[in-house]
């Protein structure tokens, strides 16, 4: 799996909560994170969580939720059911990033 944080630089608030979310995936799925800096005429703009050159996109159009992450790898045909704890551990990185990060 190819994780990739596309981000501003410096990274902003869900840029780096973006971040703590790959993290989770990196470790659940074994998976390789990459932080990627567009040049403005990239197709993909910060912020953006991509899954194998696939972008999560966030319900509400704004910011991801652990169940925005969950609900777009098991799209991709990801096997999510796989990794039992996989949306409390992203439930969690939201946690940790509000009490290191602030809101």
């Amino acid at each position: 799996m190819k994780i990739a944080v596309i981000s501003k630089n410096p990274p902003g608030g869900r840029c780096t909560l973006y971040g703590f979310y790959a993290a989770v995936l990196a470790d659940c799925f074994q998976g390789a994170v990459e932080t990627v800096f567009p040049l403005p005429e990239a197709d993909i703009q910060p912020p953006a969580l991509t899954v194998d050159g696939t972008v999560i996109t966030p319900e509400d159009g704004l910011i991801l939720s652990p169940a925005d992450v969950y609900n777009g790898l098991a799209r991709q045909g990801l096997p999510v059911e796989t990794h039992a704890d996989l949306l409390a551990r992203l439930e969690t990185a939201e946690t940790d990033f509000m009490e290191k990060c602030g809101s």
